[in-house]
């Protein structure tokens, strides 16, 4: 696993500029004064590297505020803004609103997506040219590295400083009038070389919101001079420098942000501690840096712990949301119940995307959690979040969404895959369909041959971590139901996405997981009123209705459909009594595998049954090819074998039960609190459906509260309505 692991390459680039837009500009918002003090040299030689992209751009490239190119539609600004000449200088509400261009976004000017793009140019890495009038009705925005590749130099002739190298990128906008609103209509954010971003330059103009009217004034003149941004920033770090000015504007801005940034983690704290002392199962501990400041949060609560002590055999880890405007990651830790459900078992606010906080949040989990260790953990491709479980949890295997991974590549080489036609949908085809490694492998191979891709970097990087994305690998893994739960999205933007926006405060997020909970034991209670009633059938036959009464309510619906699913086969006896082949007569809605036959090997000795698409190894199911054949052999019943616990009522109870027992050897609040939900939940689902022992029971009930409170020395009445603070609010919850 470990030569497999993601590795730095030359796609980094790429990456920065799909995916890391929003993350830059935050990141930036979020730098610490001291790291920009103990970084000015190199961050003035990014800078001059930055300039250096600028001055490779012609005037007739580079005039962003140009009013000769903007007709009466489109222009908008003071003429002293029009005069700034060929370099670009964003302004503060542009940087702060920078992010991945889309397709549909519309803008009041032409100037206004122009600056948009320039903007999100300078904090990617490249700079954007406009060109391409269509009667002032349709603009191109470019990479300046557009148009037809440089012909080689001769090695021996020295490099002119000013020249650059065209690499025919097709990274651009197309921008076209519609409506009397300036709206992209092509957006294509794939680069073919190298970009170089400048967090340092992006912080000085983001700095101008600091500055004195006398600091504003004075980098006015710089830029109607067209002095070069990063000239301009090296002349405000010489004037602070020999003035012994100790009001950086940065450092200012920096220390701002963080004075904001850590009291909207000490709200959030103020928020957790308040929730702690609402409900004695909360949990939450926090990490500090060498000054005593809080920088990372783990939180959890008593019924989270102990479902994952009772699923934790798959956890599914997700880092792809973001909350608040200091771009401050957000973790979720969830797993799948007994019912196919998910599971809400932690979350974490995290400093920073470093392996090293993704080790402590690991670290963390296991403490909190009970120290168990999960079988198989998938999460989004994150290279330092795979590093961080490969330190910590060497032992266990580990898989990125195949939908994040596809996705990803179908973002980044779009314009690559266009030009070749099918490629697409024979790539999405290869992962999806393929049985065998051998097959994935050969079919890959040929695959790139056949569109001429083999020198294609990001299709290069996929090949090489293939063994930690593409599903054949996995396929006798426990990832139960893990296709149907990517969708392409991670499980945090599924949880937070229409509740949270990213510039809400912390305890947004936080109220949200609350939300969540409470929503899941809602669920838990109709899961266990379901329990006690029968389901429909949609067949006579006599293995359909023996599954109804061994699996859980949702746990059965998938077994149906593929009881159902099963109809849509013939069997051909390929090898009597051992080799079957299952072929597809007729089609039905997404199935697993869009291919019209397999083959289930059966060995009449052990009685065991194994189909080519491997379902049962990665689901704990069997598919609909087995139960074909089930019909096919007269077998009314399904093997006890194929019976995994797991996915039945009572494995639950069982294993409540051992944790139960396990935790009243510890002996504290939280273990005896666990206790009695659980006990209250089982008894309440054998006599919520008889009123007579429901009213029976809350007789008895209100009976023993009034003594136990007695014995306190607390008036019983004074209690009624406090239902949050004591044990009876959790039972009127499971029974009502």
């Amino acid at each position: 696993m470990t030569e497999e692991r993601p590795q730095p390459t030359g796609d980094s680039y790429e990456e920065l500029s799909s995916d890391s837009i929003e993350k830059n500009t935050d990141r930036i918002l979020a730098d610490e004064a001291d790291k920009e003090t103990n970084s000015v040299d190199h961050s003035l030689q990014q800078a001059e590297e930055q300039n250096q992209l600028h001055d490779n751009v012609e005037n007739n490239e580079m005039v962003n505020r140009n009013p000769s190119e903007s007709d009466s539609d489109s222009s908008s600004g003071s003429d002293s803004d029009s005069e700034l000449g060929k370099y670009f200088y964003p302004k503060f509400e542009e940087l702060e609103a920078a992010r991945k261009p889309e397709p549909g976004m519309k803008f009041q000017t032409l100037e206004d997506a122009n600056g948009f793009y320039s903007t999100y140019a300078l904090l990617t890495g490249f700079v954007a040219k406009r060109n391409s009038n269509y009667r002032r009705q349709k603009y191109h925005i470019e990479c300046n590295r557009s148009g037809k590749p440089t012909p080689a130099r001769n090695p021996n002739r020295k490099r002119k400083i000013n020249s650059f190298e065209r690499t025919n990128c097709q990274a651009k906008v197309i921008v076209k009038l519609t409506k009397g609103q300036w709206e992209f209509a092509t957006v294509r954010n794939e680069h073919n070389h190298p970009l170089s971003p400048n967090p340092s330059l992006a912080r000085f103009f983001l700095s101008q919101k600091h500055m004195s009217s006398e600091e504003k004034s004075f980098l006015k003149v710089l830029q109607q001079s067209k002095i070069p941004p990063n000239k301009i920033l090296r002349i405000f770090r010489r004037m602070r420098s020999s003035f012994g000015n100790k009001k950086d504007p940065i450092s200012l801005q920096c220390t701002e942000q963080r004075k904001t940034e850590n009291s909207d983690v000490e709200s959030a704290l103020k928020h957790l501690k308040e929730l702690e002392l609402r409900n004695p199962s909360f949990f939450y501990i926090k990490q500090t840096d060498e000054d005593n400041i809080v920088r990372s949060i783990f939180w959890t609560d008593a019924r989270s712990r102990m479902d994952y002590n009772i699923f934790g055999d798959f956890i599914s880890v997700d880092t792809t949301y973001t909350t608040n405007r200091h771009n401050l990651p957000v973790a979720t830790i969830t797993g799948i119940n007994n019912h196919g459900r998910t599971l809400l078992l932690g979350c974490a606010l995290l400093r920073d995307g470093r392996a090293e906080t993704f080790k402590w949040m690991f670290q963390t989990l296991l403490q909190v959690l009970g120290g168990k260790i999960p079988g198989s953990i998938i999460t989004n491709q994150d290279e330092p979040l795979g590093r961080a479980i490969a330190e910590v949890l060497p032992q266990v295997r580990l898989r990125f969404w195949k939908c994040d991974v596809m996705g990803k590549a179908h973002e980044r080489i779009a314009a690559f895959m266009a030009a070749r036609g099918n490629i697409k949908l024979e790539l999405d085809s290869l992962v999806d369909n393929s049985l065998t490694e051998m097959e994935f492998e050969e079919g890959w191979s040929s695959l790139i041959e056949r569109y001429d891709a083999s020198k294609n970097e990001y299709l290069q990087f996929m090949w090489r971590i293939r063994k930690i994305w593409a599903p054949v690998y996995f396929r006798q893994d426990f990832y139960p139901f893990a296709e149907s739960l990517g969708r392409g999205e991670g499980m945090n933007i599924v949880l937070f996405r229409n509740y949270v926006l990213p510039k809400d405060r912390i305890e947004k997020f936080i109220e949200r997981y609350e939300e969540i909970q409470k929503t899941t034991l809602k669920t838990d209670d109709e899961d266990r009123r379901q329990a006690g009633t029968v389901p429909s059938c949609f067949s006579l036959q006599p293995i359909e209705k023996h599954s109804s009464t061994i699996y859980t309510r949702q746990i059965f619906l998938k077994v149906q459909r593929e009881l159902l699913h099963s109809t849509a086969f013939d069997v051909h006896v390929v090898k009597k009594g051992s080799v079957y082949r299952l072929e597809r007569v007729f089609n039905y809605e997404n199935p697993e595998f869009d291919r019209n036959a397999f083959e289930v090997f059966v060995d009449p000795v052990s009685n065991t049954f194994i189909c080519q698409c491997a379902k049962f190894a990665r689901d704990r199911l069997l598919c609909c090819h087995i139960f074909r054949l089930f019909t096919q052999l007269g077998i009314n019943e399904i093997p006890g074998q194929y019976i995994v616990p797991r996915w039945t009522d009572k494995f639950k109870e069982e294993k409540a039960k051992q944790y139960t027992e396990k935790c009243l050897e510890k002996a504290d609040s939280t273990a005896r609190y666990e206790m009695l939900m659980s006990k209250m939940a089982d008894l309440s689902k054998k006599i919520c459906s008889d009123g007579t022992k429901c009213n029976a029971f809350m007789l008895e009930f209100d009976s023993i509260q009034e003594k136990l409170l007695a014995t306190d020395g607390e008036n019983p009445r004074d209690n009624d309505n406090l239902d949050s603070q004591c044990v009876g609010g959790r039972v009127y919850e499971f029974i009502c």
